[in-house]
């Protein structure tokens, strides 16, 4: 993961997202680029967002990591962050969620969200500050169908670089219910394509958990958990969450308090 794409308003929620950045790049040795889009014409605007982007770039330097800044001019926030990732290589987008400023509202909401629905890249979405220095608990929550492992390399990845444990979460629900003995088979089918073994030093745990929703199966078993980061799958064409249903992963996105790694599946 050599580069890690960070947009800012330069409000609370982009400094909750620039804790992970800090985190995951003196782990993974990465650098930070710092990007910030303008939408008004004003040149004062423009200014006051390079001299604010400046120095952030100027303190994460001081603290040793390597950085590059961004300023993008245009009214379309969502292609403009998109657009920067692309010409940078980005590995990771990583956004905070909420925020707005009166210059360019970056990190509220549906901006997030689009950005999530519409990169080809990995986004990890945060809604908070970094609790603890590091990243213990990861859930890959999945139906695990055939598609699940093409996206499960990143999320290996991800868990193996932080020494953390990959938990494979199926839930069930009365509306979409599944023998245990049907989970099983999915999962240590995937467990096996997936050449996944204790004995090799795999850190994994499965996870079958049932509640009334899969929304609120995932929130209550990563609060129970302790989950630091939720992992979930998306097919960035269409904008939607393929391996669980669409709603509970816009939600997830929208409303998890923990932060969520959304991967695109390759088409």
């Amino acid at each position: 993961m050599k580069n890690i794409l960070v947009p800012t308003d330069f409000s609370i929620y982009a400094e909750s997202a620039l804790e992970y950045a800090e985190l995951i790049a003196k782990i993974r040795n990465s650098t930070i680029h710092l990007v910030s889009v303008v939408t008004s014409s004003e040149p004062k605007d423009f200014d006051e967002t390079e001299k604010n982007l400046i120095e952030m770039k100027n303190k994460l330097v001081s603290k040793g990591f390597i950085v590059e800044s961004h300023v993008k001019l245009g009214h379309s926030i969502v292609e403009q962050i998109i657009n920067c990732a692309e010409s940078i290589n980005a590995d990771l987008i990583l956004m905070g969620s909420h925020g707005s400023s009166s210059i360019s509202e970056i990190l509220i909401g549906s901006n997030t969200e689009n950005v999530v629905s519409q990169s080809h890249l990995p986004v990890l979405t945060i809604k908070h500050s970094l609790l603890k220095s590091n990243i213990q608990k990861i859930a890959f929550a999945s139906d695990f169908s055939s598609e699940s492992n093409r996206i499960f390399s990143t999320a290996k990845e991800f868990a193996e670089k932080f020494k953390a444990q990959i938990h494979l979460l199926k839930i069930n629900t009365p509306s979409q219910f599944e023998p245990t003995r049907v989970s099983m088979e999915k999962i240590n089918k995937f467990i096996n394509n997936e050449k996944l073994s204790q004995l090799s030093g795999n850190k994994f745990k499965i996870a079958l958990y049932s509640d009334s929703t899969e929304e609120l199966g995932i929130l209550n078993y990563c609060i129970e958990q302790e989950i630091d980061i939720i992992v979930l799958g998306t097919h960035s064409k269409s904008g939607f969450w393929k391996l669980l249903q669409e709603s509970t992963s816009q939600n997830l996105v929208s409303h998890s308090f923990r932060p969520v790694l959304t991967i695109p599946i390759p088409e």
